[in-house]
């Protein structure tokens, strides 16, 4: 039984890195803003990141990133092992890779993962660029967020030939989520194991009414019905709660496993909530699954 909990695409060591440094941000709540610090060489620059980080000295990371370094991750939930996973994977390897004359990155790790805030050159020496890390980390999570999503609708659609096969006699879900007391979507609470739905609680998360901060991975959802003359038996649709900052794409997939994709723009929520029927025409066909 499908239990859709986390992100089917693991990307725990990218969240990590950045995570270790909100750890370390607790303890620089307070502190008086202070000027960033540029550096000898890029490798100075590396071995005083890590060096902050293995003391989770907030003051420190202050200098070495810049004093809002803490907007590179929301503040959330905070493990110390965040911090203990990154600095064993610096342990292991780390090492700083030019990117052009004036540029410079750090590699993490035996996988490499780049630290997203890169190195640039000024005229006294080397300083990290927070802006330019700021935007990455965005990029990131946005490109996180599409591949979530993708895979997300894979199972949905898996979820779909469940309940066609053992709860709706042929028949696929209208709604992901259940009316109260009946068994008319893809999820509704059960007493035990052997009563589950198709889907797990995520599905609470990525309805249209769930609130923008708390849609599963920044999307939301609906299940469609075929449009006119479609061979489809359902369609699903996900689009960005917020457009440009939880995601770009809206995705439709029908029951043959088609993905189609779509900028809808600014207007993205209006846009998408008034697509009653899946209907791809005009869609950029993505891949078969």
């Amino acid at each position: 039984m499908m239990r859709m909990t986390g992100n089917p695409f693991s990307a725990a060591f990218s969240a990590t890195g950045v995570r270790a440094l909100v750890a370390a941000a607790v303890l620089s709540l307070g502190l008086p803003a202070m000027a960033q610090q540029v550096f000898p060489s890029p490798d100075a620059a590396a071995e005083a990141l890590g060096d902050a980080i293995a003391r989770s000295d907030g003051d420190a990371l202050q200098r070495v990133l810049g004093k809002q370094y803490q907007s590179l991750v929301p503040q959330g939930t905070i493990d110390q092992d965040d911090i203990y996973t990154f600095l064993g994977a610096w342990a292991r390897h780390h090492a700083v890779q030019p990117d052009g004359e004036r540029r410079a990155l750090i590699a993490v790790g035996q996988s490499g993962w780049i630290f997203p805030v890169p190195l640039a050159k000024q005229k006294d020496g080397w300083q990290f660029d927070l802006r330019a890390g700021q935007q990455e980390v965005h990029r990131r999570r946005l490109g996180r967020n599409e591949l979530v999503t993708m895979e997300t609708l894979l199972q949905l659609a898996d979820a779909q030939q469940r309940y066609a096969d053992q709860v709706g006699q042929g028949r696929y879900a209208a709604r992901l989520i259940s009316t109260p007391g009946k068994t008319n979507g893809l999820y509704w609470p059960a007493a035990s194991e052997q009563d589950a739905s198709p889907v797990g609680p995520d599905a609470l998360a990525m309805g249209p009414d769930t609130p923008a901060a708390d849609a599963f991975y920044g999307y939301h959802y609906r299940i469609l019905p075929p449009g006119k003359g479609s061979d489809a038996k359902y369609g699903l649709i996900a689009w960005p709660a917020r457009y440009g900052d939880t995601g770009v794409h809206t995705f439709m997939l029908g029951s043959d496993r088609v993905f189609y994709e779509r900028d809808l723009g600014p207007g993205t929520a209006s846009r998408a909530t008034a697509i009653r029927s899946f209907s791809p025409d005009g869609w950029k066909r993505v891949a078969d699954r």
